[in-house]
């Protein structure tokens, strides 16, 4: 199982947080947070409480993630890939998928009435 100090760097790592600006926004030296990541020295209540926040602020999300990591919350290998996609993404790239999504969603709403009528059919018998 891993340690507390490695899901932190696992977090800070997928959001892309660097730790001179997570350092100054919790109050402490780069130096104190890279011994914690490494798991060389831990960090009090305040100061981890200070870094989640901080976390946060730098990259929305990634205190939730890190929550999830802790809790031991599973993401599949493709949740990942796919998020790590849109991440990296370009512009015309996304642009691609957010047609892709809508194409999808029309599809969707274009379903017959009578198909419809039958799958509701089918799901109350």
């Amino acid at each position: 199982m891993a340690q507390v100090h490695q899901l932190f760097k696992q977090a800070m790592d997928r959001y892309d947080v660097k730790g001179k600006d997570l350092a100054a926004i919790a109050g402490i030296t780069p130096n104190h947070l890279s011994d914690f990541r490494s798991g060389k020295k831990w960090v009090g209540p305040e100061v981890f409480v200070a870094l989640l926040e901080g976390m946060d602020k730098l990259s929305p999300g990634s205190r939730q993630y890190f929550c999830q990591l802790l809790a031991g919350e599973k993401t599949t290998q493709a949740e990942h890939h796919i998020v790590s996609l849109i991440e990296n993404a370009s512009d015309d790239e996304m642009e691609m998928v957010i047609l892709a999504f809508g194409r999808r969603w029309k599809k969707s709403c274009q379903q017959t009435p009578a198909s419809i009528s039958s799958q509701l059919d089918s799901a109350i018998a």
